[in-house]
């Protein structure tokens, strides 16, 4: 939260992946929590780009982002909207009482993570 969330209010620079971004960068930001499963399907995704008939790893490569996208909707839940709102409201209003980021970030994270269980139900 305080490597993308807080600069990302704010309109500062933060990395992804070690690209430097502004939020004026981007036309959306999605925060996702991997469920049990995506682990596996991605690396059954990579695989498929490296092992096989090259006309199988050929589908794999032109059809990468096709395949994510399924993996990314079967497999993960979207938690933006949760995070940001705990930001909004757990986090950014203490910044200014100089309270411990790091106390904050938990916080704010076991709202999330409590809330995605609430949500999500039994697995």
């Amino acid at each position: 939260m305080a490597d993308i969330v807080e600069p990302y209010d704010a309109g500062e620079m933060f990395f992804i992946d070690g690209a430097p971004v502004k939020a004026t960068d981007l036309d959306r930001l999605k925060i996702l929590v991997n469920r049990p499963g995506f682990d596996g399907r991605l690396a059954e995704i990579n695989r498929g780009m490296r092992v096989g008939e090259p006309e199988s790893k050929e589908v794999y490569a032109k059809q990468y982002n096709v395949f994510m996208d399924a993996a990314v909707r079967y497999y993960c839940t979207d938690v933006t909207s949760q995070v940001v709102s705990a930001f909004k409201t757990a986090v950014k209003p203490k910044l200014s009482d100089r309270i411990d980021k790091k106390l904050l970030f938990d916080a704010a994270i076991k709202l999330v993570i409590e809330g995605t269980k609430a949500w999500s139900g039994p697995q």
